[in-house]
């Protein structure tokens, strides 16, 4: 008996369903639907019907070998293959991050940690993801006390230390949200002792990466291919303008609201939403006549107190995510060679902060301007600063044959 062969369109409506199933976003299901159409189109365009991975792998190949996409669409086209091909092949596919489980927070710990996420909520806003990870951790955390039996009144280091020491993997993820959640107990009074001090030395350990940063002649190139002539345009020139010229945070430039903008003075006054720290910045004539001509002419009808919103309705404060997009897509329009750098929003805050230093503006007013906590964490910016570092270096002295000489040394004999 001859087997049918299962075309194309019965292999991507498989592989959608199961993706659906896992319950993924609806974001993640709609680019690997535009992945797969894109496979099913160069199948077709070589009279094939049918995929299997030999062809799964010409077709990045051939992707490759075109050079239209940028790596990170080439690494999002091959998960979406890797996808198809465990499909194929029967073979369980999951999701590639694995959450923590949330439990139900019992007595009066679960009581604490419901008002503490309130806190979290309000003070940081922080992403869905970030407050499920939180839950998530602080419930392992709740139900492991029940199970120990550790009162709030009884909490002491050594029951801390044997959850801790349980961890494995996931140490680092839970201890953070711990540790935030133990300091809440100490500054509401709730507890009488500091027990989030010690879970401080518990961190990552990452390899140190130079910040990647734009020259003045590229972001000039980025700043003249930014379209004005549309509301979305003008919206995407000012936050650019925003983040450049004045480097402010992505987090900042989406909560920036109107009453910030003191017209009069000519100058910016926030709260940042990383520092809690007020910072004040001169609001340049460029920046400054950006933003009106969005707001006159481009941003949409809204009671929102934010200046920046999405462009199609319904109209919300733009996400950072997007800010970094928006940045991202202005610099590849841009033609701007982004290998081994990144290409967020975050970047022309180093770009500025370079600028700065080579132009010999001190680390405490480069602090001020980028509202730092201190000027330790400016100090990223100079391993970027290769000709000041040049500029600061000492000639080695001559050094005598009699130095090696001398009684005493590694070549006296």
């Amino acid at each position: 008996m001859k087997l049918r062969l299962v075309s194309i369109d019965e292999q991507i409506q498989s592989c959608l369903d199961t993706i659906k199933q896992l319950d993924f976003k609806e974001s993640s299901i709609k680019r690997h639907r535009k992945h797969l159409l894109h496979l099913r189109d160069y199948l077709r365009s070589n009279g094939k019907n049918s995929y299997n991975e030999n062809i799964g792998e010409k077709y990045q190949f051939d992707l490759l070998s075109e050079g239209i996409f940028k790596d990170y669409r080439l690494k999002e086209i091959r998960h979406t293959i890797n996808f198809l091909n465990d499909i194929i092949n029967q073979v369980p596919v999951r999701k590639k991050r694995v959450y923590l489980k949330v439990y139900p927070l019992p007595g009066d710990f679960g009581k604490h940690i419901e008002t503490f996420l309130q806190h979290v909520r309000k003070e940081s806003r922080p992403t869905e993801n970030v407050m499920r990870n939180y839950k998530a951790a602080l419930s392992h955390f709740a139900v492991r006390m029940q199970q120990d039996r550790i009162r709030l009144e009884t909490l002491d280091q050594m029951s801390i230390s044997r959850f801790i020491s349980s961890l494995q993997n996931t140490q680092l993820r839970v201890c953070v949200p711990v540790r935030r959640f133990l300091r809440y107990l100490f500054e509401t009074n709730i507890i009488k002792t500091d027990y989030s001090i010690p879970l401080y030395d518990i961190k990552c350990h990452r390899a140190e990466k130079l910040p990647s940063i734009y020259n003045n002649e590229e972001i000039r190139k980025m700043e003249a291919s930014i379209e004005r002539s549309s509301p979305t345009g003008r919206r995407n020139y000012a936050i650019f303008l925003l983040a450049s010229r004045l480097g402010l945070r992505g987090s900042d430039i989406r909560f920036l609201q109107f009453n910030e903008l003191d017209w009069d003075k000519n100058v910016i006054k926030l709260i940042q939403c990383k520092t809690k720290k007020i910072i004040e910045l001169p609001l340049l004539n460029i920046v400054g006549e950006a933003i009106i001509d969005y707001i006159r002419n481009g941003r949409p009808k809204s009671e929102s107190k934010t200046i920046f919103l999405t462009a199609n309705a319904p109209y919300t404060t733009i996400s950072v995510p997007g800010i970094s997009s928006i940045v991202s897509h202005i610099i590849y329009k841009a033609g701007i060679d982004t290998k081994n750098r990144h290409h967020g929003s975050h970047c022309l805050r180093h770009s500025l902060a370079t600028r700065l230093l080579k132009q010999g503006t001190t680390l405490p007013v480069i602090s001020e301007v980028l509202g730092h906590s201190d000027s330790q964490a400016t100090m990223t910016y100079l391993n970027v600063d290769v000709n000041g570092l040049l500029q600061c270096s000492l000639d080695v002295p001559p050094v005598t044959d009699g130095f090696y000489m001398q009684k005493g040394g590694w070549f006296y004999e």
